[in-house]
């Protein structure tokens, strides 16, 4: 393989790192949020807040609009449900 490549791979590889790190910490939050709403009577589902977030994230990425509404609304499901 050439330089370029594997010099790709580390960036992807360091990427990759920050990203699953950065969502354990977001899970993390997500259930402790959910503990406490549950703590309280609070339904756990918040159509709104989940909009508000996809608006947010989505905004000025055209190209990747779809795959983050995917992937957030997995993250959402996983944090409610286990």
């Amino acid at each position: 393989m050439t330089n370029e490549i594997n010099e790709l791979r580390k960036e992807l590889d360091s990427l990759d790192d920050q990203i699953s790190d950065l969502l354990q910490k977001r899970v993390e939050i997500g259930k402790k949020i959910v503990k406490l709403k549950k703590e309280v009577g609070i339904s756990k589902d918040d159509p709104n807040r989940e909009k508000e977030i996809l608006e947010r994230i989505t905004a000025g990425k055209s190209e990747i609009t779809e795959l983050l509404k995917e992937i957030y609304g997995r993250i959402f499901d996983w944090v409610k449900n286990h």
